[in-house]
């Protein structure tokens, strides 16, 4: 019997760790099969196929899709289950139903319940196999949201689709965000095969798929998916998209077209164009879920509340400080595309990047715009930072280097003028450090 979250976080995990060994190198994703996740959910009495699932993917931004649309159906009075990854701080964050965090005693009661299925399952595999963590802790979520009678959930996939274990689950409808190159090695090499895998989120008894606008291949792949079906795609900027977009230091103002309505005069807590892109995509989706047009006055109130920790998240309003999961030159394009249009007069950064990641290219874009860059670390032992990281900052950028991240998250917020940019870039750890140094709960949003 599990006593605590953790022991079922652990226990969740077992399968992958005690595998991990024997498990080819550069193969973790097809390691472990995603039928697996199926049995699962069979043995569970099939809870997924009684309820209302709408599927996101996409290779950026599904966290922010999934919890947009969640809102929303929310805020049009419904019932609500968002399954989510990763966590920040607290495995429960992954299960919520209409905001709030599965209690603990809700989590080691299922994990109770999902253990004799779990331990039967892996008695039979070899010992290079392993069952998905992310996908037992979805069939979880699936018995908590069975049980507490949800009106429909939003279901965030993982890395790929077509393979992917949470994909396991029956939906009804499909989300799928933008599609670009990443994971190369395990979703392929071209765009195309990330495409191939994204499109597998695609199936035969789906009602509709609503998608962002996508490039050339990807469009293709997910047109040639759906005709395959006979299921109806929408697409952004044809079928529906966003419009009059500013960014503004409370957050980002649009209105939405759509085949349904118009939604005006709207405001997204969360920075960036793309961010009314998703909130587009969000609304056609949910008006394809409700088979109605949504309420503008309900739309107004709930986008501007929404959370979404280190999302191009405005941590404070005055003075404005930003928290992004920037780890690259390519996320930092959106970076750029909220800071070259806010209102500011000096910018400081705190960047918490390891070394196997970009921090030197995200450190050269950074020395664009001047201003004062603090280097520090997240406490995840599993990061690597080093002394030869710092020098080599150095070379391009004066930056001050604060082991400790509280430190360096003090420091800077002490340095901020009135009308200064506080910029905090760094890692998911990075994120958790965060609203841990500002004392924020996650678990509830």
């Amino acid at each position: 019997m599990f006593k605590n979250a953790k022991d079922v976080e652990e226990y969740i995990y077992s399968s992958y760790v005690n595998r991990y060994p024997n498990i080819p190198k550069g193969d973790d994703v097809f390691s472990r099969n995603p039928h697996l996740t199926r049995m699962l959910l069979d043995d569970l009495g099939g809870v997924d196929k009684k309820q209302k699932n709408i599927m996101i993917t996409g290779s950026k931004g599904k966290g922010s899709l999934s919890v947009i649309l969640a809102k929303i159906l929310e805020g049009h009075g419904l019932k609500v289950g968002l399954f989510t990854s990763p966590h920040l701080r607290d495995y429960r964050e992954r299960i919520r139903i209409n905001g709030q965090g599965i209690s603990e005693e809700g989590l080691i009661e299922l994990g109770n319940r999902i253990k004799p299925y779990y331990d039967k399952i892996e008695h039979s595999l070899p010992p290079h196999k392993y069952i998905g963590p992310v996908g037992a802790t979805a069939a979880i979520a699936m018995s908590y949201f069975y049980e507490q009678k949800t009106d429909i959930n939003v279901v965030e996939c993982g890395r790929g689709a077509r393979y992917d274990d949470v994909n396991q689950i029956h939906g009804f409808i499909g989300g799928i965000n933008k599609i670009f190159l990443e994971h190369v090695g395990p979703l392929g090499y071209t765009i195309d095969d990330v495409a191939h895998h994204k499109a597998g989120l695609i199936k035969k008894w789906m009602r509709a798929v609503y998608s962002a606008e996508q490039t050339k291949y990807p469009d293709l792949i997910l047109r040639y998916e759906v005709r395959k079906f006979e299921i109806p795609l929408f697409i952004y900027n044809q079928d529906f998209y966003s419009y009059d977009v500013s960014l503004e230091n409370d957050g980002t103002h649009f209105s939405v077209k759509t085949k349904f309505g118009e939604y005006k005069n709207l405001v997204l807590s969360l920075l960036g164009k793309h961010q009314s892109e998703n909130a587009a995509l969000a609304i056609a989706i949910a008006e394809g879920a409700l088979g109605k047009e949504l309420n503008n006055q309900i739309l107004i109130k709930v986008l501007k509340n929404i959370r979404w920790p280190g999302r191009m998240e405005i941590i404070n309003q005055k003075p404005l400080a930003i928290l992004d999961g920037c780890i690259s030159v390519e996320s930092f394009l959106e970076v750029k595309g909220v800071i070259d249009f806010l209102d500011y007069k000096n910018l400081i950064s705190i960047v918490a990047i390891p070394m196997n990641k970009d921090y030197l290219g995200v450190l050269n874009e950074l020395g664009k715009y001047g201003g004062k860059v603090i280097m520090t670390h997240a406490r995840n032992d599993y990061l690597k930072f080093s002394e030869e990281q710092v020098a080599e900052a150095a070379k391009i950028y004066t930056i001050t280097f604060i082991k400790d991240v509280d430190e360096a998250l003090k420091y800077g917020q002490q340095i901020q003028g009135d009308k200064d940019l506080l910029l905090c870039l760094g890692t998911q750890s990075f994120i958790k450090d965060t609203k841990i140094y500002l004392n924020e709960d996650t678990l509830n949003i």
